[in-house]
């Protein structure tokens, strides 16, 4: 009976330890799985937010270089005309030399001011004398004024052109482009004090300051942008004109020049007149001279139409855009009235058409 009454307490005695070591078991098991399960939870919480931080300072990056490093598309406009840089890169707010470019660029610039020194030698300063001054302001009837004044500006633009592209600043480009340029047209000057038939002339600086301040002043007051300094060049026997007496070159033959400053109608129009007028049509006023001889000549002066070609050329790859944004400093030849001695029409100025006796 003993032996029989101890089986059964023994039984019960195994299976209460059973059922507490079991017990056991469970709670550490659930308990390693819930701090498992925390830890799991807090290491996902981390990263998590580490992702999060990561593409917050993406995003922080992305918007730093579009305000503060690049200058944005849309304020990289003439008169209101999307710009390209010269290589297609982005414009900058802050400078970054890149070396390559620097070096190809400037290496370019060096190679057309030498080979224009070259040439000028070969010419105008193939014969020297000492140093003096020579106003000249009425040589050519001061067309030559107008030349400068528009050579400094092209200088100005091409230079900035290059710096933008070697990683300087749309600003320090734009100053550093002004002041190559002014730099240029002063030696120039100065090698002209030396010339046997030339001379330093200070109304030639006086127009040299203002290519340059003109330069300076589009890109400070946008407004000014709307008004664009052209020229062109053609020997003036191909419009029934003379060739400038003494001339040497035709950088000096100012008998085909013609200057002019294009007016951009379509921007200074109220809103609700622009739709008749063509975007890619403008309004010109210039001045040339004809018939040049020694201090002799006419004085002209022209109001016609001109035409913007980065409105009216077709789209393409960069170089072409910027080829195209480049040619709208040249007056291309449209319809114009000259006034002069005889008030004329020229259906494309300065050429003159024939049809019968009619002359236009």
């Amino acid at each position: 009976m003993v032996a029989l009454g101890q089986i059964p307490g023994m039984i019960d005695t195994n299976t209460i330890k059973k059922k507490e070591l079991q017990n056991h078991c469970e709670f550490c098991c659930s308990a390693e799985l819930s701090v498992c399960s925390e830890h799991f939870a807090v290491e996902s919480e981390v990263i998590i937010v580490d992702i999060g931080v990561a593409e917050t300072q993406e995003t922080s990056e992305g918007e730093s270089e579009d305000s503060s490093i690049f200058v944005p598309l849309s304020h990289f406009t003439y008169a209101g005309d999307q710009r390209v840089t010269i290589d297609g890169s982005m414009p900058r707010n802050t400078t970054r030399i890149r070396p390559l470019p620097l070096i190809g660029l400037a290496s370019i610039y060096l190679g057309i001011t030498t080979a224009l020194h070259i040439y000028q030698v070969n010419t105008f300063w193939d014969s020297t004398t000492t140093f003096r001054f020579i106003e000249d302001g009425d040589y050519a009837l001061y067309a030559d004024k107008f030349g400068h004044a528009w050579g400094t500006y092209i200088n100005a633009y091409l230079a900035s052109e290059a710096l933008m592209g070697s990683g300087l600043s749309w600003d320090a480009a734009t100053l550093g482009g002004a002041g190559i340029a002014l730099a240029y047209q002063t030696y120039v000057e100065v090698m002209d004090g030396y010339g046997k038939t030339w001379g330093f002339s200070w109304s030639d600086m006086y127009a040299n300051f203002a290519g340059a301040a003109w330069f300076l002043g589009q890109h400070y007051v946008p407004f000014l942008q709307n008004f664009t300094y052209k020229s062109n060049f053609f020997p003036p026997p191909w419009f029934g004109r003379l060739t400038r007496e003494s001339a040497e070159t035709f950088l000096d033959d100012y008998s085909g020049w013609t200057f002019t400053l294009a007016i951009d109608v379509h921007n200074l129009l109220p809103r609700d007149a622009k739709k008749y007028w063509p975007k890619w049509l403008n309004i010109d006023v210039g001045h040339a001279v004809r018939d040049l001889r020694f201090r002799e000549g006419e004085s002209v002066y022209t109001i016609g139409f001109d035409i913007n070609p980065v409105r009216l050329l077709p789209d393409g790859p960069n170089l072409w855009k910027w080829f195209r944004q480049g040619f709208n400093y040249v007056k291309i030849p449209a319809p114009a009235i000259e006034f002069g001695t005889v008030t004329r029409f020229r259906l494309l100025y300065p050429f003159q058409l024939q049809i019968g006796p009619i002359h236009f």
